[in-house]
């Protein structure tokens, strides 16, 4: 642990000093801050009006969203349990359950939809097993 500096040594002057040039900064830190808070004032009332202007353009559902956000699916199910449905009984390669999915109706926003389909049935190991290479069928 580092030891801490005996103050008793230094001359009063030279503390008085420290603590005049520390008080001197504090006023140029206010200073500083007084000119931050008024520009972030004004950034924030150029968003607003930005906001509002999207939203009256566009519509309330496109001003909050990022550029990359991506949204939820429209199907009512959660892949998963599609997926069980589907597979119930029965054994499936990836791609076969990926085609099946879709024409049973389930709505993706994906890029690669059977990829997505081939996660879902690595990683859900206590609602699908693997019967062969490439091959699952539900529990």
């Amino acid at each position: 642990m580092a030891r801490k500096p005996d103050l008793s040594r230094v001359p009063t002057v030279e503390l008085i000093r420290e603590l005049e040039r520390r008080q001197a900064m504090a006023g140029e830190f206010e200073s500083r801050r007084e000119a931050l808070q008024k520009e972030l004032a004004e950034i924030e009332a150029e968003l607003s009006a930005l906001e509002a202007r999207a939203s009256n353009a566009f519509g309330r559902r496109h001003v909050n969203r990022s550029a990359g956000a991506r949204t939820r699916s429209a199907s009512h199910q959660p892949l998963n349990a599609v997926l069980q449905r589907l597979l119930k009984g029965r054994t499936m390669s990836v791609f076969e359950a990926a085609e099946a999915v879709k024409k049973s109706g389930y709505k993706s926003n994906a890029a690669n939809f059977t990829t997505v389909v081939n996660l879902t049935l690595l990683k859900r190991k206590d609602l699908f097993k693997r019967v062969g290479r490439g091959q699952y069928a539900a529990k």
